[in-house]
């Protein structure tokens, strides 16, 4: 008898373990949906990243972009799993902590407040969420100011050379694109183009482009998926469509 139960006892050791099994695969999700977000926050945007073909550990934008979606779903569905192998251990915790509710009530309240505060900051882009926010803008700005260094906005120098022998205005064209249109805010762009800069918001309104005077054109570019160059155009009046981008 003794000898059957050890058996018993020898299967069952040997048998696959899935509440093991979820717990540990849902700790590797968790690890990878945590580094793929960091890698997200840092990287540049979407059209950045293509123009300067960015990567991180071999991967670009669009691929850790699909990790992070993947391991998101992951996640929720190993979640709602790990709850079902462990149902009576979290009821039997959620008994015990309904009768001490009297004694961390404090505690319940604080951290309500505190989530209630995170998702008001996240909503309406309050401090200190805004310092977290403007930090990842900061890290494009400096991936845009990365690949205008590197040349990825700037015309060769073949094609400078044979806009200088067109007229005047090509030329004063020419020099605008050698120094990137992706630099340029636009209130600069409306004053370097000679248009008010009521009717260049205007016109980017009419192509639903919302914008303010102090964004640039790259980042107008990641959000309306419009090149620089059309945008340009279109401040100007023209079709974005006759640039040939």
């Amino acid at each position: 008898m003794a000898t059957a139960a050890a058996k018993q006892v020898e299967a069952k050791r040997q048998a696959f373990q899935w509440r093991a099994f979820v717990a540990l695969l849902l700790f590797g999700v968790t690890l990878w949906l945590l580094i793929s977000g960091l890698v997200l926050y840092v990287a540049p945007s979407g059209r950045v990243a293509k123009t300067v073909e960015w990567r991180f550990f071999w991967l670009d934008k669009d691929q850790w972009e699909a990790l992070h979606t993947m391991t998101g779903f992951a996640f929720l569905a190993l979640f709602y799993y790990h709850v079902v192998y462990n149902w009576r251990s979290v009821l039997a915790y959620i008994r015990r902590k309904a009768r001490q509710a009297v004694q961390i009530r404090r505690e319940f309240v604080w951290a309500s407040l505190f989530t209630a505060l995170m998702l008001v900051g996240s909503v309406y882009n309050l401090a200190p969420v805004r310092a977290v926010m403007d930090f990842g803008e900061t890290i494009d700005d400096f991936w845009e100011w990365w690949g205008t260094r590197q040349g990825y906005y700037v015309t060769s120098e073949d094609e400078a050379h044979a806009e200088e022998e067109t007229s005047a205005e090509t030329e004063e064209t020419t020099a605008t694109v050698k120094t990137g249109y992706g630099k340029l805010t636009v209130q600069d762009l409306a004053e370097q183009e000679g248009v008010e800069l009521d009717v260049a918001l205007s016109r980017l309104a009419g192509y639903e482009v919302t914008a303010a005077p102090d964004d640039n054109m790259l980042t107008l570019s990641g959000r309306s998926g419009y090149t620089p160059g059309e945008l340009a155009a279109i401040v100007r009046g023209e079709d974005p469509e006759d640039t040939g981008e």
